[in-house]
């Protein structure tokens, strides 16, 4: 029942299943008691709405990297991506003069605090080294043009004192410095402190405040340590990487994998069937958004690491993911590798390889983007009447996998997103061992009259291809893959 509640929470719109026919949040559809689907009108969203839900990380104090050693052509890949937003938590000269210049060119800092954590709670809002008041640091010293959203602090479970909370552990929280668990205190009184001072200061009162995200999950079912954050949050935050398999569905053997959720690593693994990443740390935010803050793959033959290709294929349906599921910001770690050492996996999560050439996924967003955007738009999308059948070979008769979603500029034209929502990895070998799916032929039946469609493919190199789309009898058939397709749709 929790996760169905959960579920309720967070999917605005219903979404029935059937064996043949798509369903998906966005893509509402009835199949009748004869076989033939009846499409609902499905409201789009702003096309532009999900670019801004697009958000890189980055680390322009970190020495030793083309963060700070190479910014200008770093900021020159960012521009080209067509990326709006970055999250970063420097705080030196160096960090705020990267900020305002991002901000001169139209990027945002989502902000990370960095406070001194040895410092009592009721003076916790402070960014460090050196300190400044948060409020200080946003409206003074970088700017609210610079920075729209302060995120409370960076799992900071794991960085005081490594101490693994469990539920019957609360008699060991208290405002002690020493205790192992003062940072739940801490980081509660801290989140409240920056609530009031953004919130008090009609400057800095529009900054979005991110609750605090933590490292670890602290058991399934069971109570935050954080408590009840809600009244001092705007958006509740996770780190959702998804390469780490899904313990909290029931494991069936599909697609080549004996274990599916357990041993799959595709993007919404862990936010759609039995979404345990709402339920665990959305708890402390209520009902209010979530974010996240950090998610992504890292490209390694290491544990649970994946190719390049099978990174460029998932990139793109990450942020689609995420945004299909109302979650209005989405950061992938990180946007540079930041060493070239292909032995270690933290340095190979970079949307751009250490030289600052382009991998495929850099290239598939790049395409995503260019065929998305619309600045400043600022309309109330309309609605789509269709239906999407798919037909699933043998063996991929999950049909529901075939996801959507609608996008529309503010012109009239639509964008329906398309994708197969299926892992292209099985996590349960070292390296990754890599699936190739077979394609899920699929038929769009358009009941709103269309007089002309095209289709933007990207391919694995994340090179994408444009092509005219015949309708026939207000019917259009592809093949829906790993890969996403956009098909642009201008009613008469």
């Amino acid at each position: 029942m929790k996760i169905q509640q959960r579920l309720r929470k967070h999917i605005k719109r219903l979404t029935l299943f059937t064996s043949t026919l798509l369903v998906s949040a966005g893509t509402p559809f009835v199949q009748g008691m004869t076989g033939s689907a009846f499409a609902l009108t499905v409201p789009a969203k702003s096309a532009d709405d999900f670019v801004e839900s697009m958000c890189v990380n980055t680390h322009w104090d970190h020495e030793n990297t083309p963060y700070k050693n190479n910014y200008d052509e770093v900021k020159q890949k960012l521009l080209q991506l067509g990326i709006r937003h970055v999250r970063d938590g420097g705080s030196s000269g160096n960090a705020i003069a990267r900020m305002k210049d991002l901000a001169s060119v139209g990027i945002k800092t989502t902000y990370i605090m960095n406070p001194n954590s040895g410092v009592a709670p009721n003076n916790s809002y402070w960014v460090s080294s050196p300190a400044y008041y948060i409020n200080d640091f946003v409206k003074n010293k970088v700017g609210t043009n610079a920075i729209d959203a302060v995120e409370i602090s960076n799992e900071i479970d794991l960085t005081y004192n490594n101490f693994y909370w469990h539920p019957g552990d609360t008699e060991k929280v208290n405002n002690n410095p020493s205790s192992p668990l003062y940072w739940i205190p801490y980081v509660r009184s801290l989140t409240k402190d920056t609530y009031s001072a953004l919130k008090s200061d009609p400057v800095t009162v529009g900054t979005k405040i991110i609750g605090p995200s933590l490292g670890r999950t602290y058991s399934y079912g069971n109570k935050s340590p954080l408590g009840d954050l809600s009244t001092v949050v705007d958006w509740g935050n996770m780190h959702s990487y998804p390469f780490g398999g899904n313990p909290f569905n029931n494991p069936y053997s599909y697609a080549t994998i004996a274990k599916y959720y357990w041993q799959g690593n595709f993007p919404s693994l862990n936010i759609d069937e039995n979404p345990y990443i709402f339920d665990v740390y959305g708890q402390p935010f209520g009902s209010k958004p979530m974010v996240s803050t950090e998610t992504g793959y890292s490209t390694t033959n290491l544990y649970r690491g994946i190719s390049e290709k099978a990174h460029g294929q998932y990139m793109p349906r990450l942020f689609l993911e995420y945004f299909r599921k109302g979650i209005p910001r989405t950061c992938s770690y990180e946007f540079v590798n930041q060493w070239n050492n292909p032995n270690n996996a933290e340095a190979n999560f970079g949307l751009l390889r250490n030289d600052l050439s382009a991998k495929p996924a850099y290239k598939a967003l790049q395409n995503l983007i260019s065929v998305l955007k619309e600045p400043g738009a600022n309309f109330v999308p309309g609605v789509l009447d269709y239906s999407i059948t798919v037909t699933p070979p043998a063996g991929y008769n999950r049909t529901k996998f075939v996801h959507s979603l609608l996008l529309q500029k503010s012109h009239g034209k639509f964008f329906l997103v398309i994708w197969h929502e299926i892992s292209n990895g099985d996590i349960s070998t070292t390296p990754t061992r890599e699936i190739n799916s077979p394609a899920m032929p699929t038929t769009i039946t358009l009941n709103t009259p269309i007089s002309t469609a095209l289709t933007y493919t990207i391919n694995d190199a994340g090179d994408m291809d444009l092509v005219g789309t015949t309708i026939t009898d207000n019917k259009i058939s592809l093949d829906v893959r790993e890969t996403v397709k956009i098909i642009e749709l201008t009613p008469q």
